[in-house]
């Protein structure tokens, strides 16, 4: 069998060795999730115990998704992230029992199974409650990764952003074409001003440097949370590390809220979640100054027309694909008009 095994090679034998099973006699394999990069499986191995159920994790079977994913070292990030950095941060994950990934870019994650978990719709949004949830997981990322230089020094975070930082510089603008292009005839004046006035402002979007460095999930949003997960024993757990990054920890905040909230909800509650979020990164002895923090928000609810922009047009085309990027895009364009973004990133720019 290969050192990274295929979904189709693992049996029994393979899983009792390293999941420590005894008499294991029986498997299962179940697809599960809707993602578009990678695949999820749930594995049920029947045992003298009784069962034990786990998720694996492994490439996608489609070549553009597969290709993008290799592009921007998305498995290698993931896979590094439960190797050497899930076990020292705050925010539940599901627990890794095996990590691995090969020179061709196979890769095999083997997880814990968190299921049952509430299942709340990115199209639906989530409450205010679930929203303050959410963003203490948050903290509990960006508190223990804040400004520890030899992390994000290393090469699968910061390398692989300074890596592929040229190239996303002469694709970007290439890509918020071909997206105008695709959903043409799906989209609203706003939309199409908003991201035809950031395709010209893109250098100073991605030139910014915060003074608040920390290890960003960069996709925080409804799909990647599992809420109310092993039936209600754990509040909250996150899962698709493979745009974990180096940044802002607004980045992830304005994110998270501008997507996953209902464009009603964000409105009306933004200000106090953002104020609770700094009371929970100060716990962990971060101190962002409001001030800075709302500048922050401000240009990074920007960050999800950027990725899902870009996103939307390079992995594998689905039906809820579109209708959820383009969701997405558009509460993040609402939010990005309130908080006058496009100003904001054009007053950095000249003081």
């Amino acid at each position: 069998m290969s050192v990274v095994p295929s979904i189709d090679e693992l049996d029994v034998a393979w899983l009792s060795r390293h999941l420590d099973l005894v008499g294991a006699t029986d498997l299962e394999v179940t697809s599960v999730g809707q993602g578009q990069v990678a695949n999820c499986y749930r594995l049920r191995i029947h045992h003298d115990a009784g069962t034990s159920s786990v998720i694996a994790k492994v490439p996608s079977n489609d070549d553009v998704s597969r290709s993008t994913a290799t592009l921007q070292r998305l498995y290698q990030r993931e896979v590094s992230f439960y190797q050497y950095l899930a076990p020292s941060i705050a925010t539940r994950t599901p627990r890794c029992y095996f990590a691995e990934r090969d020179e061709r870019d196979n890769f095999l994650l083997l997880l814990e199974d968190l299921s049952p978990s509430a299942v709340i719709d990115q199209f639906v949004g989530i409450s205010p409650g679930t929203a303050r949830a959410g963003l203490a997981a948050l903290a509990g990322l960006h508190g223990p990764t804040h400004a520890r230089s030899e992390l994000h020094d290393v090469a699968w975070l910061r390398g692989v952003s300074e890596e592929l930082r040229p190239l996303y510089s002469a694709v970007l603008p290439i890509l918020f074409d071909q997206f105008i292009e695709r959903y043409d005839a799906r989209i609203g004046e706003s939309l199409r001003s908003m991201v035809l006035a950031l395709k010209e402002r893109l250098s100073l979007f991605s030139e910014y440097v915060t003074p608040f460095p920390c290890v960003t999930h960069g996709d925080f949003r409804t799909d990647n949370l599992l809420i109310d997960a092993c039936d209600g024993a754990v509040a909250i757990a996150v899962v698709d590390w493979q745009t974990v990054g180096v940044g802002s920890p607004l980045l992830d905040v304005a994110y998270f809220l501008a997507t996953s909230l209902t464009p009603e909800d964000c409105a009306r509650e933004e200000f106090g979640l953002l104020d609770y979020y700094l009371v929970k990164l100060n716990d962990y002895g971060v101190d962002v100054p409001a001030e800075v923090a709302r500048h922050e928000f401000s240009r990074y609810t920007l960050q999800p027309i950027v990725m899902l922009v870009a996103a939307s047009v390079i992995v594998e085309q689905t039906e809820r694909g579109d209708e959820m990027f383009l969701a997405m895009i558009e509460r993040a364009v609402i939010a990005a008009t309130r908080w006058d973004a496009i100003n904001e990133l054009e007053r950095h720019a000249v003081s």
